[in-house]
């Protein structure tokens, strides 16, 4: 259950914090970055959102 709940924390927070930098991202920053961003965000949604899903079946990382 403790995998589960920092592998929680850690997703949101990359989903957070690169989802803010892909969307508020300066105007002059490149492109590639931004995609990098919005890459590292989804990837961050992901991993959240399968935490979530299996803290709510208790937890069974490798079933």
């Amino acid at each position: 259950m403790k995998i589960c709940s920092i592998m929680f924390v850690i997703g949101w927070g990359a989903a957070a914090a690169f989802g803010f930098l892909a969307i508020s991202g300066a105007g002059d920053a490149p492109q590639g970055l931004m995609v990098i961003y919005e890459l590292l965000a989804a990837a961050g949604f992901a991993a959240g959102m399968y935490s979530w899903l299996r803290i709510r079946r208790g937890c069974l990382i490798l079933k």
